[in-house]
């Protein structure tokens, strides 16, 4: 193969970093001489992959020929997501191909390079990767989301050939494979199965290759990478000292290492740039190094007038850090450097740089996947979907069970968006050779991101561990990120992990903790497809689903606005509405292929409940009429409008219909009682100071306007208006920034829409389009909700009028067309260049791109705010209980009371059930009064509370149904029952002592008709 061809690559300006998130345009400026600047290079084009375990696949001269091309990001998953039922109780994907496969790269090393060091950085590799260079392995990784690297100087063969071989395993363990606590399980399975955070429960198991690949090529005297896995390297660490908007100080440390054999002087400049590249802070310093000394080297300084970074202004500095040697630079490392300070508190909230600010946005999964390529993005579609997060006036992001990407943390340092980072996690505590691979990622993370200024929460887990445990995990926080800033928590936090915490994660609204700060880790976990406009569009009239959620759009947008009173007080920091994209995690309703719990739908289309959050994250009035107006003659509905306004009017064709003030009170319809078979909305009953109803409206076509007032004064108003018949279909492209690359990674998404003949798109089309390509492209398609296997096919459903499919570029540039046509629409076509990139060597000549970061507009300096527009329930913390404390349930109406134990009281919270007589082991206690209307909604984390007193928990099981695998696990059979009349519950206990935590699981995951919720008792010892 030729040598790399560097003045071609000399000609390349584009947006890199040499280091994981410092953005700036730099040229790439590696020449023929010895003496040049280290760079980060583009390993990710040209692979070549086969999907089985193949023997000596890591041998130099192994024959790969046969094997298919490729280039990364790249997952062998991509064919079989998205295409299957989504089954009850929270199980994800399980139908998807788990194994070994093998990568392999041929790539040719200058001469010149002889005297460098060459580090390969793989951002994550799923699960467990073994990284070898020319036969010799020289890296091993287990934890399948943290980037990990390799030195291959000492393998590689200069001038000459030189082969990459990576097996990767993605091998994985169901929920159906073991019953009870599957935390103590692990050891018995084999490969990646046997990590709790690789089982579909939590994400789907995209194996292979799915992030960047990146080769850092520098003097023998160089900054070390932040790759602490195989290399135990950290890095350069930068920190805001005693920050102020009068001044900050400014400590750096950067880890150096001298690999040239002999003791070398020099010099070591830092540089901290502003936004223009000016020059605002210098800082130098001169040490010596010995031969393969390893060293630290701190520098401190003050900064004047610091720009701040915050959400609504995040104003980035780059730290350049250069190292000089006989006058001459010989390496540079660039980091992200922004100025913050943040305070959590109990009772007015959270602050940063001394700015009210509520916390508002989405829990995602770290896959971040799309229909049809799975989690291989590239990364400008990583930096989209953040971006519809920034959009709706989202400034937070909690990635949920493993730790989001390094492109998540650059986009959410450009765009403002607060972030919750854990390591790797299932649920709960593990131990064994789990728990191991869990601690050493959880240091490798925390050494990667910590430069990151978005990143302003480490989640220790997802929930409680043993003290040991949380002692391990805050003592990585404590020595490699003293200086950060930021705050250490875990979600639903016990007596144990308390003491350890800055602030409690909540879920659900519940599970505060009166000592510490709240941020709110999942709210509104409910469910509901997108191509479900409400009950009155064909052919959606009687539609129902099957599983814990039964919502059309229309119900779960007005959902929004009541559970967001769940993070509403001034008290409370704020959080993150679960989920933002529909994925194929975790899942309850059994009539559909992901879990549509987001506000976007698998493909980024918006639901109507996208738009009714940014109505709520509004600092301005802002409005949003909820729905379409194109229905059948004779329709009669209620209009449905979020507003943060004094007043809506509302006008069809002209003509006001209807002008509604906003309601001074409000009412929870989630813990409405619901009669079988109904909807679970009735507006009619509903009030909340931005809902506003308009009843019984008869549908005429036209234009159907909402008009929002502040003081009478118009201040913002939304229109719909009834589309004609669908004539044609309409394509529309979307690309990264620098367009359409034929990299064999790249993608280009395409909208399609049937439009009536004035090009408005008609929002009850749902009919099929086929599409055929052309040219140098992958079809990658995408999928429709409620339909299996139809991922990866030539032919779509439109759903609301509108899809979107995928074409993934190839290693050829050139036009590819893509044709979609329906029956009895006139058909469309769209063509995309896809444009040519130098490769040479096997290294491309540019990095991936992302949009700029764009203007930023100052913040004014911050006032005191009112106290928040809605007041909250009072929790049911178990302030008045003798026996129970720091109550927490999950369940989507909240509503879990304790009341002393008494035969003939209520047995549930919402239902007039009467407890029957007891037995004498129940007397004397408390119990839970739990919504008997949320008897099958699926959570591992139902129902959390702590004991203040030792004795039994008891629970009161229907005994119609089957036993669930975590009573078996903790909880013992009493042989007793509670009988009332036909009505049975079997009684379990388990023994408590004061302080302890007790974690119950779901009630049933059955398929049954109704039956009963469970009833919790604690009795003190006597």
């Amino acid at each position: 193969m030729k040598s790399l061809n560097w003045k071609m690559i000399m000609n390349d300006t584009v947006r890199v970093s040499k280091n994981r998130m410092g953005w700036v345009f730099v040229l790439l400026l590696l020449a023929f001489a010895g003496s040049a600047v280290a760079e980060k290079l583009n390993f990710n084009p040209d692979w070549r992959f086969i999907k089985e375990d193949v023997a000596g696949a890591e041998a130099t001269g192994f024959d790969d020929s046969g094997w298919k091309q490729i280039s990364a990001p790249h997952t062998y998953n991509d064919v079989d997501t998205f295409d299957d039922w989504s089954p009850a109780g929270h199980k994800g994907e399980m139908d998807q191909w788990g194994g070994k496969t093998w990568y392999r790269k041929h790539f040719t090393v200058p001469a010149e390079w002889r005297d460098k060091v060459v580090i390969i950085e793989f951002e994550a590799v799923r699960q467990i990767a073994d990284a070898y260079c020319n036969g010799v392995k020289v890296g091993h990784c287990e934890n399948g989301f943290i980037p990990f690297g390799a030195d291959l100087t000492s393998h590689l063969k200069f001038g000459e050939p030189n082969v990459i071989a990576v097996a990767c395993d993605n091998a994985f363990v169901k929920d159906t494979d073991f019953g009870g606590d599957r935390n103590k399980v692990w050891h018995n399975f084999m490969g990646g199965a046997k990590l709790p955070w690789n089982n579909p429960h939590w994400h789907p198991a995209h194996g292979g290759i799915y992030r960047n690949v990146f080769l850092h090529v520098s003097d023998k005297l160089h900054f070390t990478q932040p790759l602490f896995n195989n290399m135990e390297t950290v890095g350069t660490y930068v920190y805001a000292v005693n920050p102020s908007r009068e001044s900050t100080g400014v400590g750096i440390e950067n880890e150096i290492v001298n690999q040239t054999g002999k003791e070398q002087p020099f010099s070591l400049r830092n540089r901290l740039l502003d936004r223009t590249g000016k020059t605002v802070l210098e800082l130098n310093e001169t040490t010596t190094l010995s031969a393969g000394q390893k060293k630290i080297v701190k520098s401190s300084g003050n900064l004047v007038n610091p720009e701040l970074w915050e959400p609504g202004y995040p104003y980035l500095y780059t730290l350049v850090t250069e190292i000089i040697r006989d006058g001459q630079v010989i390496d540079r490392n660039e980091e992200p450097f922004g100025v913050r300070w943040i305070e959590l508190t109990t009772d007015r909230g959270f602050y940063i740089n001394d700015r009210h600010v509520k916390l508002q946005g989405w829990g995602m999964k770290s896959v971040d996947g799309w229909p049809g390529l799975g989690a291989a993005n590239p990364d400008w579609m990583h930096y989209y979907t953040l971006k519809l997060i920034a959009d709706s006036g989202g400034n937070f992001v909690r990635w949920g069970h493993t730790a989001g990407g390094p492109i998540h943390l650059r986009a959410a340092d450009e765009l403002g968006i607060v972030t919750q980072q854990p390591g790797v996690d299932g649920e709960g505590d593990t131990e064994g050779h789990a728990w191991e691979i869990r601690s050493k990622a959880w240091k490798e993370m925390v050494i990667y991101y910590r430069n990151s200024p978005s990143l302003l929460v480490w989640e220790g887990g997802n929930q409680s561990t043993s003290k040991e445990h949380t002692e391990e995990l805050k003592s990585v926080v404590d020595f490699y990120d003293p200086y950060g800033g930021r705050v250490y928590g875990h979600r639903r936090a016990n007596n144990v992990v308390k003491p350890y915490c800055d602030l409690t994660i909540s879920t659900e609204g519940s599970g505060y903790i009166k000592e510490l700060p709240t941020l709110e880790g999942e709210y509104n976990r409910e469910e509901s497809p997108r191509r479900v406009w409400d009950r009155h569009t064909p052919p959606y009239q009687k539609w129902h689903a099957k599983g814990s959620y039964d919502l059309s759009a229309e119900e779960y947008a007005i959902n929004q606005l009541f559970h967001y009173q769940k993070i509403a007080p001034r008290s409370h920091g704020g959080g993150a509405n679960w989920i933002f994209v529909d994925s194929t995690s975790g899942g309850r309703v059994e009539t559909e292929v992901t879990r549509t719990s987001g506000e976007m739908d698998a493909m980024r289309l918006p639901k109507e409940a996208y738009h009714v959050c940014r109505v709520i994250f509004s600092d301005e009035p802002d409005i949003h009429l909820i729905g379409h107006w194109n229905y059948p003659a004779g329709t009669i509905k209620d209009i449905n409008v979020a507003a943060d306004c004094d007043e809506v009017s509302l006008f069809l064709n002209g003509k006001e219909i209807g002008r509604k003030q906003a309601a001074t009170e409000m009412t929870n319809p989630l813990k409405v009682k619901k009669k079988k078979g109904s909807s679970n909305v009735a507006p009619k009953s509903w009030k909340h100071p931005m809902l506003f109803t308009f009843e019984q409206v008869e549908w005429k076509p036209g234009d159907l306007v909402a008009v929002g007032y502040k003081d009478g004064r118009e201040v913002a108003r939304h229109e719909v208006a009834t589309a004609g018949p669908a004539v044609a279909l309409k394509l529309t492209p979307l690309t990264g920034p620098t367009g359409l690359l034929a990299d064999g990674s790249d993608a280009v998404v395409f909208d399609v829409e049937a439009i009536d003949s004035n090009g408005n798109r008609c929002p009850t089309f749902i009919e099929r389009c086929d599409f055929t390509v052309e040219g140098p492209g992958v079809w990658r398609g995408g999928y429709n909700s409620g339909k299996i296997k139809s991922t990866n096919n030539s032919y779509l459903d439109l759903e609301a009028g509108i899809n979107r499919v995928i074409v993934r570029s190839s290693l050829t540039s050139g036009t590819i067309t893509l044709k979609a046509s329906s029956k009895g629409l006139e058909p469309a076509t769209c063509k995309v260049e896809a444009l040519p990139i130098h490769i040479d060597g096997g290294v491309a000549s540019h990095l991936p791109p992302i949009p700029e970061q764009g203007r930023l507009a100052p913040l004014p300096l911050p006032v005191e705010e009112a106290a928040s527009r809605f007041v909250a329930e009072a929790q049911a913390d178990g302030s008045f209980s003798d026996l129970i404390e720091d109550l927490s349930y999950s369940g989507p109406s909240g509503d879990a009371r304790i009341q002393k134990t008494k035969a003939g009281a209520p047995m549930f919270s919402d239902h007039e059930q009467k407890l029957p007589k007891l037995p004498e082991c129940l007397m004397g206690g408390e119990y839970i009064q739990l919504p008997n209307s949320e008897w099958n909604y699926s959570a591992v984390d139902l129902l959390q509370f702590n004991v203040k007193k030792s004795g039994n928990v008891y629970i009161a099981h229907d005994s119609r149904l089957e036993t669930m695998p975590w009573m078996k696990t903790g909880f013992a059979d009493t042989g007793k029952e509670l009988v009332r009349g036909k009505n049975r519950w079997r009684l379990f206990s388990k023994k408590v002592t004061a302080g302890e935590s007790v974690l119950l699981g779901s009630n049933t995951e059955t398929k049954e008709d109704k039956r009963w919720m469970m009833v919790v008792f604690v009795v003190p010892e006597s």
